[in-house]
């Protein structure tokens, strides 16, 4: 099943050696709700590519969306980009969201994104 998803994700100050706090939002047009905080890890690839890799758990809110077995959803994911010379980043993504078999059910979800990252700075 396809649909639509706005995601916002933001980077937080905080930073434990490699791994950057981050905090992410997401809805899509079935009235899912994501919200959640973890970890992002950057791999500069050149001077302007880069890959990216995420873990944060949060909590889930199915609306009329599927029902991925319990509120507790771990999102999980790789993402490979490119920066422009005004600091914007394009990038692909693919992420994973399950619960960990911590409920019984745990069909998983995956999404696949294009991402245009534009600093506040």
């Amino acid at each position: 099943d396809f649909g639509t998803e706005l995601y916002v994700k933001r980077r937080l100050g905080t930073t434990y050696g490699p791994f950057q706090r981050a905090f992410g939002v997401s809805v899509t047009d079935r009235g899912s709700l994501w919200i959640g905080i973890g970890q992002m890890y950057e791999i500069p690839l050149d001077e302007r590519g880069f890959l990216r890799l995420h873990a944060m758990p949060g909590l889930y809110a199915p609306g009329d969306g599927a029902d991925l077995g319990g509120p507790i959803e771990f999102r999980s994911g790789i993402e490979v980009g490119y920066t422009l010379e005004s600091g914007a980043r394009l990038s692909l993504s693919f992420d994973h969201r399950s619960n960990a078999d911590i409920y019984r059910s745990n069909p998983g979800l995956e999404t696949f994104q294009f991402r245009v990252s534009i600093p506040t700075k």
